[in-house]
């Protein structure tokens, strides 16, 4: 388990409280120990995490501050995973499937449904975490249940709406049993918006970390350059 080290603030003018960071870790952001200067930068994650906003002032005022540039470069990167955090939790939702419209008969209603396929899961998204399978059917989303035309982009606007990290609850019909799984939502990557011939054309990977890599960016310019 990891140590919570008390917090420092400092009084600034008569009006606000400045967040300062932990005296331990940031000393032991200096270690000639590789170990320590790890565990050091872990730590001070966990810390920040506790109270973001203001660790990100002070983070970012020791990335650019400090006499040593191991803790510039250490703190930049702290910072770097609390704006990531931010950078989650922003735009729109996103389950991550690929889907196509069905009817279906369901289990107690007595009328065919309107019914999304899952055809595919994408590695690592909220559908995958929360167990999804491909030939699901999406029977319902919530309470909200569908008896008359394609549902598959009313279903896609609906989750768009949502911010990321938002849990919804989906009735999925699977092996002829309806059931209720739950979905925390991720964050529309940028890719899923790129309409491309060729797939294979792209790297998903490299394209959500090129996004991320300029989210950051234009928060360090911004925090730079204050209005």
């Amino acid at each position: 388990m990891r140590r919570l080290f008390p917090i420092i603030v400092l009084l600034v003018g008569h009006a606000a409280w400045a967040l300062e960071l932990p005296a331990e870790p940031l000393l032991n952001l200096k270690s000639e120990e590789f170990r320590q200067r790890e565990s050091a930068q872990a730590d001070l994650l966990v810390w920040a995490r506790a109270h973001p906003e203001p660790a990100m002032d002070a983070l970012f005022r020791h990335s650019r501050e400090a006499a040593d540039p191991e803790v510039r470069e250490r703190c930049l990167a702290v910072l770097r995973a609390l704006v990531n955090d931010e950078y989650l939790t922003e735009g729109e939702g996103y389950i991550g499937i690929r889907m196509q419209d069905e009817f279906a008969n369901v289990p107690g209603d007595p009328k065919p449904r309107s019914v999304i396929r899952v055809i595919q899961v994408i590695a690592e998204s909220a559908a995958q975490h929360a167990g999804l399978q491909p030939n699901d059917l999406i029977a319902g989303l919530a309470d909200q249940v569908w008896h008359e035309g394609a549902v598959s982009r009313l279903f896609s606007e609906k989750i768009r709406q949502l911010k990321p990290r938002t849990k919804v609850k989906l009735q999925v019909l699977r092996d002829g049993k309806l059931q209720a799984i739950e979905v925390t939502l991720g964050r529309r990557p940028f890719i899923a918006d790129l309409m491309l011939p060729d797939e294979r054309a792209v790297d998903p990977e490299s394209a959500e970390r090129a996004a991320r890599d300029a989210y950051f960016r234009r928060w360090l310019e911004r925090k730079k350059s204050p209005k």
